[in-house]
């Protein structure tokens, strides 16, 4: 110590500027050391994106549906269809484009809850035009005792002919008269069907932003089931066979007034006895009532069940999401606070990550046959991390019986 006094006696530098210039250089290497931290980071959550876009969500544009077959014409098939309120445009429009479906051994099981006699007339009526391939059930409504979709389609399951069974919703049209004959194609081999369901385009911007919401939040389980581990379908376009049906004892979570295409599906679905049918023939188109105003609060109901959800399925739709979070965040720290070359080396990533996630979009839109949906992309790949983490807290604070 007395020698390193002298040293700086010496050489006449003051304690004060030595200690400075040992105080500049630790923050110097900190700061090269947390720069380098924050590249590597912005690196790592680059792979992850691109692992989940080009691997992930890369088995749906290489899913291949089941050939046609003569056996799968000759099955028959029941679509099942609850319907709660006096919907006059669905027993106008929608229902016939269900009951003209190609397909011999056929039948649409509407279960009628709405209490409202002309609407029983009005089925009535179709019943005598269309014969056997319009079976109708009536259930009494009461305000007391509401009834729930699973009693609903309970009723409906009883009463359908056939083994296999489809569902649907009356705001949703099938979008060619081929629907029913391709998704019947995965009861050859397999017992739960499951299909894509669009929403109808409308005008106006924020339709865009929801289709494309809804073609990314739908990639995410049809990925899930052509991985082998499907967890979920949509109660517009999916189906499962009487005997597995009964074999489950019927649905689960009773308590709640959703879960049918999700907690149930999970109950009775495996690698080994389900399948996705994708494409335009396909694909069933749901109504949008409305912009942000109906999205929101529909997602936020829907994604109730998510917490009864399995861990591999949470654990995969939570680590894109946050990743991506991440990515953009840890990107504009280097923009912000590191040197011009760490600030091109980021701005490169975010490029890359652009490029390779909006090609991949547009494989999907086309596999699931989605038009205009990847213009929507842009704004919402950007704030999705942010409104699933609101919908997220927000179902916290939601009273449980709020859907019971």
């Amino acid at each position: 110590m007395r020698n390193f006094v002298i040293y700086i006696y010496h050489t006449g530098m003051k304690s004060e500027s030595f200690l400075t210039t040992l105080s500049d250089s630790f923050l110097t290497k900190g700061a090269e050391m947390a720069g380098l931290c924050l590249l590597g980071a912005l690196a790592l959550l680059l792979i992850v994106q691109l692992i989940h876009h080009l691997v992930t969500i890369g088995r749906i544009t290489r899913y291949r549906n089941p050939s046609p077959s003569e056996e799968a014409l000759s099955k028959g098939l029941s679509v099942i269809i609850p319907l709660y309120e006096a919907d006059h445009g669905f027993l106008d429009e929608r229902l016939p484009l269900f009951l003209e479906q190609r397909l011999a051994n056929y039948e649409v099981v509407v279960v009628n809850v709405t209490g409202d006699v002309e609407v029983g007339e009005q089925l009535g009526l179709l019943r005598i035009k269309y014969g056997e391939r319009l079976t109708t059930t009536k259930l009494a409504a009461d305000p007391l005792f509401p009834i729930s979709t699973k009693m609903a389609l309970n009723v409906g399951i009883k009463a359908a002919r056939w083994e296999n069974i489809l569902f649907t919703l009356p705001d949703c049209t099938p979008r060619t008269e081929r629907w029913a004959e391709v998704m019947a194609r995965g009861f050859v081999n397999h017992s739960v069907v499951l299909g894509y369901a669009s929403i109808t385009p409308r005008k106006g911007v924020w339709n865009g932003v929801i289709r494309c919401a809804n073609m990314v939040l739908s990639a995410r389980w049809l990925a899930a089931i052509a991985g082998g581990h499907p967890y979920r379908g949509t109660l517009c376009n999916m189906g499962f066979t009487k005997a597995t049906y009964f074999a489950a004892r019927g649905f689960n979570h009773l308590n709640l007034n959703m879960g049918e295409d999700d907690l149930f599906v999970q109950k009775i679905a495996t690698k080994e006895n389900t399948v996705a049918i994708l494409g335009g023939s396909s694909t069933i188109d749901q109504r949008s009532w409305g912009g942000l105003d109906w999205w929101l609060p529909r997602r936020l109901k829907l994604s109730y069940p998510y917490r009864f959800y399995p861990l591999r399925a949470k654990w995969s739709t939570g680590l894109e999401l946050w990743s991506r979070a991440l990515f953009f965040a840890v990107a504009l720290a280097v923009a912000l606070f590191m040197p011009p070359a760490a600030k091109i080396a980021a701005g490169v990533a975010v490029a890359l990550r652009f490029v390779v996630v909006w090609w991949q979009m547009k494989r999907l839109s086309r596999r699931l046959s989605e038009r205009g949906t990847v213009a929507g992309w842009w704004f919402y790949d950007l704030v999705a991390p942010a409104v699933e983490a609101t919908l997220s807290v927000w179902r916290k604070f939601v009273p449980k019986y709020k859907w019971r």
